[in-house]
């Protein structure tokens, strides 16, 4: 009996064919990292942000950041088979073709955050996202607890006026905790203070109390509950925010239902689901000058299978895509 030839494919490592098989380092959608934000050159810069010290209740956000550079399977910014190619895009079977093909993007490292001083964090996060917004790129921030959407707002100044919307099932609009200014139930509070910041909308609102509520009210915010979400649909609620000359958007992976996103510190159930989360997402950034995005709260102690942070990098790439299109 005759053995079977096995036809060798790749030669020698010196064929541009050879496969990539280098160790690559922890990075955002296999993103090349930036450790000197001076020399940043991209399109989309990622920064991670592992606190959570203004979480009242379970920890682990401060994970958060990196779960999500480890868990995308299908999306990765370089070709992992012969040569490398980057920036070609992530591959997207019903449209049959890639998105975010030649955006550029890069990895900026997590901020080194300082016990117990929540202030110096703040400010380091804030001085670097000026710095990333200063060098023409476009910056996503990944948390983390909620309490991190406040220094980076404050990073982008330059976008005045600046409408924020929100997707959260807490309104975080409790002016204190026992006198403490910084925690994740206030982000959204210290937002409206800033004077760049004109609207704010909080989608997917379950739980709020009487009296942060009605400050809302008073502060002209536009708060859509999870109920009138489904009874409005995507298209009805992104008719409903006002449009914005610059946009940001804070994306609580709680704002999710709890069967697709347990892996969170304050899980509340009546949430939004994936494919309309995302529909109503896409159209909104289509129809703005989107300037930023974070996205937080993803806490992998509690993250069943690795799900939150699967669907929180899926997030990230319908976010971007809709921002970037194709080159």
């Amino acid at each position: 009996m005759t053995e079977p030839q096995v036809t060798q494919q790749y030669t020698t490592p010196s064929d541009p064919a050879w496969p990539n098989l280098r160790a690559q380092p922890r990075s955002f959608f296999k993103a090349p990292l930036c450790t000197n934000l001076d020399e940043l050159d991209a399109d989309v810069a990622f920064i991670g942000m592992p606190f959570d010290q203004g979480t009242f209740g379970r920890p682990g956000a401060r994970f958060g950041p990196d779960a999500i550079r480890d868990a995308p399977r299908a999306y990765a910014y370089s070709d992992p088979y012969g040569q490398q190619r980057e920036a070609e895009g992530f591959y997207d079977v019903d449209l049959e073709d890639e998105l975010l093909r030649s955006v550029t993007m890069a990895d900026c490292g997590n901020i080194t955050t300082l016990p117990s001083d929540v202030l110096k964090n703040f400010e380091k996060l804030t001085q670097s996202v000026e710095k990333v917004v200063s060098q023409g790129s476009f910056p996503v921030v990944v948390g983390g607890d909620h309490a991190i959407t406040f220094p980076v707002v404050q990073g982008l100044s330059k976008f005045a006026p600046l409408n924020i919307v929100h997707f959260d099932a807490h309104l975080d609009y409790s002016h204190d905790y026992q006198g403490v200014l910084h925690t994740h139930g206030s982000p959204i509070r210290r937002c409206r203070e800033l004077p760049f910041v004109n609207h704010i909308t909080s989608i997917g609102i379950r739980t709020a109390r009487r009296r942060p509520y009605e400050q809302s009210q008073q502060d002209g915010s536009l708060i859509i509950s999870a109920d009138r979400f489904r009874r409005l649909g995507p298209s009805g609620v992104v008719d409903l925010i006002p449009e914005a000359e610059n946009l940001y958007i804070t994306f609580d992976i709680d704002v999710m239902d709890p069967s697709q996103a347990p892996g969170t510190g304050t899980p509340e159930v009546g949430g939004l689901y994936y494919q309309e989360a995302r529909e109503c997402l896409s159209e909104l950034v289509r129809k703005s000058n989107l300037v930023g995005f974070d996205l937080v709260e993803v806490a992998p102690p509690y993250d069943l299978s690795e799900l939150t942070s699967q669907l929180g990098a899926r997030l990230i790439i319908d976010i971007l895509a809709a921002r970037f299109p194709s080159k």
